[in-house]
């Protein structure tokens, strides 16, 4: 009877064994967290194997030198039009053609036609127009690479290009526009830049005619020319061409200096009519003051916001000044005429005829000669 009980006991401790045998191995292992700042590397290995080959540059990306020779690029630089010119921001609108040839020999391949690919994946120059402040690219971002391993770059661009322009002698003025390509980050001892030629003729040049209306182009030149942000070597290689235009002032002689003269001259009328005629000379040389007044008022958006005096700026206050010095004399006539002394207001008148006469020529050959 005593072995009992202790039978039953150790069915009791071997069933109690088994279950907690069988709980610890239903038990998930739980992974201990890194400390702290560390880092896991979950990639596998092909994984950073492939990272590790993105981040190193292929062959046909770097660039390509002969003993340690800079890469000549050539560049042709195309322009097809200029809209316009804005006087007032200083700057310039203008379609550009830009055409670049190098060479990569890691790059050959049998032909016959040439292969077609992006630009990121061989090495290019980065060649930027550095002195453009808005611009929309026509092409797509690729090259084409010719059986010799010669790289073929041609892109469309239009936009928006800062120009200084030197105003004093506006509107009879004359600017140099400036398109200036470069290889960004990259000095003259990695890049040389030469002209583009076919048959020795360069391929840089610009159209017979442009749609600006009020500029004529004088003279133009391309050539290589680094980009001295600094103002001194060493620079950035560079390609620059250059265009000299003139403006034609004919708008503003029959819409701004023409109606000009008129009002000065209309403030002469009180000078032939009798002094005794008070109110009708006040009247004249008041409205001719206010019709030069909103005249001014109609034409500030014609003129160029610059901080120095134009020469039609200069016009322009001068012929103010005449019209208001009529308006001063007619009132001191008319003072003399109510004072007694029409024979002074009269000699005054008299010579005055003359005077404003040659004092507007001698204006107009002063500002615009």
């Amino acid at each position: 009877m005593t072995s009992q009980p202790a039978n039953h006991l150790g069915c009791l401790i071997a069933l109690i064994g088994a279950i907690a045998a069988l709980l610890i191995a239903a038990t998930p292992v739980v992974a201990q967290a890194p400390p702290q700042g560390a880092t896991t590397n979950t990639l596998p290995a092909e994984a950073n194997t492939e990272a590790a080959e993105a981040r190193t540059p292929k062959p046909e990306q770097q660039r390509p030198s002969v003993w340690g020779e800079p890469t000549e690029v050539r560049v042709g630089i195309y322009v097809i039009d200029v809209d316009g010119v804005d006087s007032a921001n200083q700057r310039f609108s203008a379609s550009v053609y830009l055409q670049a040839r190098w060479n990569i020999p890691l790059l050959r391949h049998e032909g016959p036609a040439p292969l077609i690919r992006r630009a990121t994946s061989v090495w290019t120059p980065r060649l930027v127009l550095v002195n453009g402040q808005q611009a929309w690219s026509a092409f797509p971002p690729y090259v084409e690479i010719s059986p010799d391993g010669e790289v073929v770059y041609r892109q469309k661009i239009w936009g928006w290009f800062s120009q200084p322009l030197g105003l004093r002698d506006f509107p009879f003025d004359k600017q140099r526009l400036a398109l200036h390509l470069v290889a960004a980050g990259l000095q003259e001892n990695e890049v040389k830049m030469v002209p583009l030629k076919r048959a020795e003729q360069s391929l840089s040049g610009i159209s017979a005619e442009f749609s600006m209306p009020d500029f004529k182009v004088t003279d133009w030149r391309a050539e290589a020319r680094p980009y001295l942000p600094g103002g001194k070597p060493p620079g950035t290689s560079g390609f620059i061409l250059e265009m000299d235009i003139e403006r034609l002032p004919n708008y503003y002689i029959w819409k701004v200096i023409l109606p000009l003269c008129l009002i000065v001259m209309m403030s002469w009328i009180p000078r032939w009519l009798d002094p005794v005629e008070g109110g009708t000379s006040i009247g004249i040389s008041t409205t001719s003051f206010l019709t030069l007044v909103a005249y001014l008022f109609a034409i500030v958006v014609l003129l160029p916001k610059v901080a120095y005096l134009t020469r039609l700026d200069r016009f322009i206050l001068i012929s103010t000044v005449l019209v208001f010095a009529s308006l001063v004399q007619t009132v001191a006539t008319t003072y003399l005429v109510k004072t007694g002394r029409n024979a002074l207001a009269n000699q005054i008148n008299w010579f005055s005829r003359f005077i404003y006469p040659i004092l507007l020529m001698l204006v107009l050959a002063a500002s615009f000669t």
